[in-house]
């Protein structure tokens, strides 16, 4: 698939087929991401993988905490949970994608911005290979705690979670705005 076609084809799936991804599969997605652009050569992003039987051990562990069962609404921590662990026994895999902080906030900013092209690599590239994808930007996964019990380090920040697999059922394709609306050219 060509990068145009990838990019006007990439699309949120959230309904997912339950087939395992092999590892290979999504080290060689990983491998894309690890491509972006990155300031410095910092390459601050870190991907905390996750195949179907950590997933189960993820599933199984989260409603085991109630503060992040009730972070942010303890309103609708329980039935978001249960949504969410119905979601990920469907995935084929998970990536959790962090940034290694940066304690000059310029250079943070920037280690960001490389991070969340990574993440659009790593989506781009699940597309290009026919795959379903959907960067969570789930409470509930990005808690400090969960990112913890994931392995991740104390200096490390959470963009999302990127699922993946087989999706069962197409996304629709979104408006965009005619680019002629959000573009403006300099003549200053």
């Amino acid at each position: 698939m060509n990068v145009d076609l990838a990019i006007r084809s990439r699309r949120s799936s959230k309904q997912f087929s339950g087939v395992a991804l092999p590892r290979t599969e999504v080290d060689a997605l990983l491998e894309l991401a690890s491509w972006a652009p990155t300031h410095r050569m910092t390459q601050p992003w870190r991907f905390t993988c996750l195949d179907q039987a950590a997933l189960g051990r993820l599933a199984t562990w989260l409603p085991q905490q109630a503060d992040i069962v009730a972070f942010p609404d303890p309103a609708k921590g329980a039935a978001k949970l249960a949504k969410l662990t119905i979601m990920l026994s469907g995935l084929g895999a998970m990536v959790v994608v962090t940034w290694v902080r940066a304690t000059d906030p310029v250079v943070d900013l920037e280690d960001h911005a490389a991070a969340s092209a990574a993440v659009q690599n790593l989506l781009l590239a699940a597309t290009a290979r026919g795959l379903g994808s959907f960067w969570s930007t789930n409470q509930a996964l990005a808690h400090h705690r969960t990112l913890a019990h994931l392995g991740c380090g104390p200096d490390e920040a959470c963009l999302g979670a990127i699922w993946l697999g087989t999706a069962t059922a197409p996304a629709a394709t979104p408006d965009r705005l005619p680019i002629a609306e959000r573009r403006r050219w300099c003549d200053g």
